[in-house]
């Protein structure tokens, strides 16, 4: 142990063999080299084509380039009443733009913009939102845009960029305030470019036309090379049967109604009868197609139209289908004579019907009833339709039927309602259900629904579907008809009858009153049921009602139907039975019939004339086709080959 050195203790020999690493690091190389040649064979083998596609993509795009949408112009194809044009988005990034500079940028901007009053609220809300970027103005036109740019060019504002973009205009005004003119008939086109409502959804596809679709592609020698994929097609451009005119005028004075009368909505359509024109159809209150995202959040629920959305109880406008029933039936005729009681019982004297001035007027004719609105006579007309009150109410839910009650007319225009019918055959109708029904209580119609079936009434039997649009890229929409609702003998019939009703009663006859002109209608009054009237009971409301008039007038014959409603108005009580509005349906009825004169130019026939003799209106079509239970018609031939010339 001596002799061993001291070096040795103190500095012992360190192995210096590295096998065990190496071996590590050949096994962690090996494993490196697996994993490389793996990913080199999935990208080889199994991935080869997604990733030849993926550099393919690189070095190649799709050009879609979509054609402008189609335009819409009114009956005359010269009053544009839709079309496309360039805009300018503007945007701001309220990031870029100082707290306490905001409101000052606000104003400044409703300046150039020239908007309307309020802007600058608007705007400043936009910039104080919180958002990274907001948009100021959909689309502003040329002159604003050159503004804008002129002063952030001087720096006068930052924060701001205009993108141009492709914007639907509706640069008619509306005949209310606020308007466009047909907003509600025309619907309007959102910003992804979708048709909404009206003409604009129920044509969009057309209107919007195909994107031609190309593919440019650059190959590895840097050669450029386009296939097209799709070549597209520009969207048709419509002519509508509206004229712009009358429907203006139409706007106008239902405007005025609806404020007078107090009233929560007015319509109107205005209808040639035997081809199924619609010529005006409006509402009140309505909204600016160009600014619907403004009706978008303070209340959405103008987009719809109610002449084909709402549904409700039109009252006694209904008589004329319980009158029609019973002459196809050979149980009554214009003449004959019911007792018109104070009361009727009905289902062994559990229920009873009245009056609406709770009167009786004795013996009665079928007519005098119908002017006087007699709901007591109706109630026995149609109960005698049948041996049975099963067999009448049959009867009477047949007539309906093929006048399209309960059905849609097939209008073309998005978002139309069928309105609401119970089958007698499926829920059991009894006498109460049975009478109510005869005069427009218990079944729910739409305005364009009544219009249809009174043009049915007038124009000798035939059920045409209504359409407002006349043609498409100049090409005429046929004529279609859905079949026949009665025969040519009822329907002179009823418009004799429906002419009496304004002759007979004076209330008619002094406010309704078109002179040296023939003309006809029917009024309807009703009521308006709430469910909850009273701590969750039901009731019916008795301030406010539905007025409805359905009218027709012509030189010598019906050559256009106007039907209108006042929703939810709010009458003066004169008597029992009896409520009095500023503006009677009647009486708007009498304004546009007038307006209709004077923008046309009709002048009265010649009192030695007994024909028809209006240009417009050479007969009427009487196909033998039963009405067909679903939607849809079948196409007229020309006017000359129908009518000989």
């Amino acid at each position: 142990m001596n002799n061993v050195p001291q070096s040795r203790l103190t500095n012992p020999v360190v192995r210096t063999d590295s096998r065990p690493r190496t071996k590590v690091t050949a096994a962690l190389i090996a494993l490196a080299a697996i994993v490389c040649l793996a990913r080199l064979l999935q990208w080889q083998v199994i991935e080869r084509d997604r990733l030849l596609a993926a550099a393919a993509s690189q070095s190649s795009a799709s050009i879609v380039q979509s054609p402008p949408r189609g335009t819409i112009t009114d009956s005359s194809g010269v009053v544009v009443l839709a079309t496309t044009v360039m805009r300018y988005r503007l945007t701001a990034l309220p990031g870029r733009i100082a707290a306490s500079e905001r409101p000052a940028v606000a104003a400044r901007l409703a300046e150039l913009i020239g908007g309307e009053a309020g802007d600058s609220e608007r705007i400043r809300a936009l910039l104080e939102s919180g958002r990274t970027r907001v948009t100021i103005h959909p689309g502003v036109d040329d002159a604003a845009a050159e503004r804008i740019q002129s002063a952030v060019s001087s720096g006068e504002l930052t924060g701001l960029s205009l993108e141009q973009v492709r914007l639907r205009s509706y640069p008619q005004p509306g005949g209310s305030p606020g308007t466009s003119l047909a907003s509600q008939v025309l619907g309007f086109v959102n910003s992804d470019g979708l048709g909404q409502y009206g003409v604009e959804g129920y044509y969009d596809e057309a209107l919007a036309g195909s994107a031609r679709v190309t593919d440019v592609s650059r190959d590895t020698s840097g050669n450029l090379s386009t296939v097209e994929v799709a070549a597209g097609h520009p969207g048709v451009d419509l002519q509508l049967c509206i004229d712009a005119r009358i429907q203006s005028m139409v706007e106008q004075e239902i405007a005025v109604a609806g404020v007078a009368d107090l009233a929560d909505s007015v319509s109107m359509v205005v209808m040639d009868p035997y081809t199924g024109a619609v010529i005006a159809s409006a509402s009140w209150p309505s909204f600016d197609g160009n600014s619907y995202g403004v009706t978008a959040a303070r209340d959405p629920s103008r987009f719809m139209d109610p002449a084909i959305s709402s549904v409700y109880e039109p009252g006694s406008v209904m008589k004329a289908l319980t009158a029609t029933a019973a002459l196809e039936e050979g149980v009554a005729s214009p003449s004959t004579i019911y007792n018109d009681e104070r009361v009727l019982y009905l289902d062994d004297g559990v229920t009873r019907v009245r009056n609406s001035d709770l009167k009786s007027r004795g013996p009665i004719s079928m007519t005098e009833a119908l002017a006087y609105s007699r709901n007591i006579v109706f109630s026995k007309v149609a109960l005698s339709l049948g041996d049975t009150t099963t067999a009448a109410a049959n009867r009477l839910y047949a007539t309906w039927l093929r006048f399209g009650v309960g059905g849609r007319t097939g209008v073309d225009l998005a978002g139309e309602n069928q309105g609401i019918v119970r089958d007698p055959s499926e829920t059991r109708w009894r006498q109460i259900d049975l009478a109510n029904a005869s005069f427009g209580q218990g079944v729910g119609v739409t305005l364009m629904q009544l219009a249809t079936f009174y043009s049915s009434l007038v124009n000798g039997g035939v059920l045409v579907r209504p359409r407002v649009v006349a043609a498409v890229n100049g090409v005429p929409t046929p004529i279609t008809v859905r079949g026949t609702a009665t025969t040519p003998a009822v329907s002179r019939q009823m418009i004799q009858m429906t002419s009496s009703v304004l002759q007979i009663a004076p209330f008619y006859r002094q406010a309704a009153a078109i002179p040296s002109f023939v003309y006809g209608g029917k009024t309807g009054t009703a009521q308006i049921w709430m469910p909850d009237a009273k701590n969750g009971v039901g009731a019916y409301d008795q301030e406010h009602f539905n007025f409805t008039f359905i009218g027709w007038f012509g030189r010598t014959a019906p050559e256009y139907v106007i039907a209108t409603t006042i929703h939810h108005a709010t009458p003066k009580h004169m008597a029992v039975g009896w409520w009095q509005n500023k503006i009677e349906s009647w009486e708007l009825f009498r304004r546009v019939a007038q307006d209709i004169i004077s923008v046309y130019g009709i002048t009265p026939a010649a009192v030695s004339d007994s024909r028809s003799t209006s240009p417009a209106h050479p007969g009427s079509p009487g196909p033998s086709a039963p009405v067909a239970p679903a939607v849809g018609g079948v196409s007229l031939p020309t006017r000359r080959e129908a009518w000989g010339g």
